[in-house]
């Protein structure tokens, strides 16, 4: 069974596409093959098994090393040079060209990819977390806050990035609007770490928001995301 997710497609500037994005894939070794073999009942050892596959593996790639090309049912293997030639005279440069090995599927992999089957399942949280909220100045960790004073946001995904109007830090009261930090006053903006400025808040009780369309790859997301954290901080 290939399970999967759906999430928003960074590669496309369209509004709602979505791609899927293949999850909890159990990845076997040539112990677990030689395993599943000896289950078949090929009346071989364990041992002869895993010679076998080690054997094959080693002859496989000396064939390649020597310019050689692999047919299976499974794959297909061959080499290839890459790169540009300035002409019939030129000759293979390292600095200038490569050589690439080229894997194709065969037959017998094709009709077992025919056969997978697929089911999709909830996504996990991979987005913005906010973990912690320092006053840099009284160090009161998830506590109290100081106006005009810096505040560090420690977590994941925390940067302010995007060109959307609503992309920002915010400190949020139990009553009212919203409070953005003024881009000018984030002094540090990293995926990992924080640093603004606090503005003029009045007395009460506030919690932080981030708005931020940070992706992975460097790549900005289409649509903002927004992450809340649930810590009560207060302004005296």
């Amino acid at each position: 069974m290939l399970e999967y997710t759906l999430e928003d497609n960074e590669l496309t500037k369209a509004e709602g596409d979505i791609r899927a994005q293949v999850v909890n894939v159990r990845s076997y070794t040539a112990g677990d093959i030689a395993d599943r073999i000896m289950k078949i009942g090929a009346g071989l050892t364990r041992s002869d098994v895993a010679s076998v596959l080690e054997a094959a593996k080693q002859v496989i790639a000396d064939i390649i090393a020597d310019g050689g090309a692999v047919h299976f049912d499974l794959f297909n293997a061959f080499p290839s040079i890459q790169g540009v030639f300035s002409g019939a005279d030129d000759s293979f440069d390292p600095a200038k060209h490569r050589i690439k090995a080229n894997l194709h599927a065969g037959a017998a992999l094709r009709e077992a990819v025919g056969k997978i089957r697929v089911k999709k399942v909830a996504a996990v949280l991979t987005g913005t977390v906010i973990s912690s909220v320092t006053d840099i100045k009284t160090g009161s960790v998830n506590g109290a806050l100081t106006p005009g004073k810096d505040a560090k946001l420690s977590g994941v995904k925390l940067r302010i990035a995007g060109e959307d109007a609503s992309v920002g830090l915010y400190f949020v009261p139990a009553d009212g609007e919203p409070v953005k930090v003024d881009a000018s006053d984030l002094v540090v903006n990293n995926p990992g770490e924080i640093i603004a400025v606090i503005p003029a808040l009045d007395a009460g009780t506030y919690r932080t928001r981030i708005i931020t369309q940070f992706g992975s790859g460097g790549k900005n997301l289409k649509t903002p995301h927004s992450f809340t954290y649930s810590k009560d901080l207060t302004v005296s």
